[in-house]
């Protein structure tokens, strides 16, 4: 069995598949998912099949920004499905089946969908009844259970990696997912353990000492644990080692 961390994946199906083949993905390999399953690519509905189709129960699934937005939106948040919109989920919605003719955005910040020949307004509770509409029970279950971070005795996993110079656990949940903060990548602070993250659009993998950034804009990226010395494959064909002098 090999460790598999995956990077962002952003609704690219054919990259992921692409990756898994690059990095030989066998049925019985433990999966290691870093959040932003959706959003910008044109398949996230394949990506959500493919996730709830995995039956090894050691994967992990972390959770990203686009779907602590999105959990937030199915509460009824009307700000966080703005920032959705912002940033690719209308690639979502289409994955899904919906016509991106039937929504509309006003100028003062408003969505709507159109129903029977109607502009609705997608406020918090038509919002939410929309949204359940259109995503189905399971691949919402699954994202909702997606968690914050998951560690080993090496490696700390989370989507964006962590708030600068400040010990792991002090840290909230919610601090693993954002990583708006650049000096994350930028500070000489260690956390005690080799962090693991996407989030961050890297033109090349992040290397660092005690961080590896898998973050990726145009492709998906694997790192392969278990191979000495470790290496990172992308859906490009690309591969990169990881050496000593990085890891804690």
């Amino acid at each position: 069995m090999k460790n598999l961390v995956i990077g962002d994946i952003h609704g690219c199906y054919r990259e992921l598949n692409d990756a898994l083949h690059n990095a030989d993905y066998q049925e019985g390999d433990r999966l290691i998912f870093l959040g932003d399953y959706i959003d910008r690519g044109p398949q996230s509905r394949e990506v959500m099949e493919f996730l709830t189709s995995l039956k090894n129960p050691a994967n992990v699934y972390l959770r990203g920004n686009h779907e602590e937005l999105l959990i937030k939106a199915l509460d009824g948040d009307t700000s966080a499905y703005g920032v959705l919109m912002d940033n690719g989920f209308i690639s979502t919605l289409k994955s899904y089946g919906v016509d991106p003719r039937t929504l509309s955005y006003s100028t003062g910040g408003r969505h709507y969908i159109e129903r029977d020949g109607k502009h609705v307004l997608l406020d918090n509770r038509e919002l939410t009844a929309f949204l359940q509409s259109v995503i189905p029970p399971e691949h919402l279950a699954f994202i909702a259970a997606t968690r914050y971070s998951f560690e080993t005795d090496r490696f700390f996993f989370s989507h964006a990696g962590a708030e600068p110079c400040t010990p792991l656990h002090e840290q909230r949940g919610t601090d693993f997912v954002w990583g708006t903060d650049g000096f994350f990548l930028k500070q000489k602070y260690t956390y005690g353990k080799t962090l693991v993250f996407g989030h961050f659009h890297l033109v090349e993998p992040f290397f660092a000492r005690g961080r590896i950034g898998l973050g990726a804009d145009m492709c998906v990226r694997i790192l392969i644990t278990d191979y000495s010395p470790m290496v990172i494959v992308d859906s490009d064909g690309d591969y990169y080692e990881v050496r000593d002098e990085w890891l804690i």
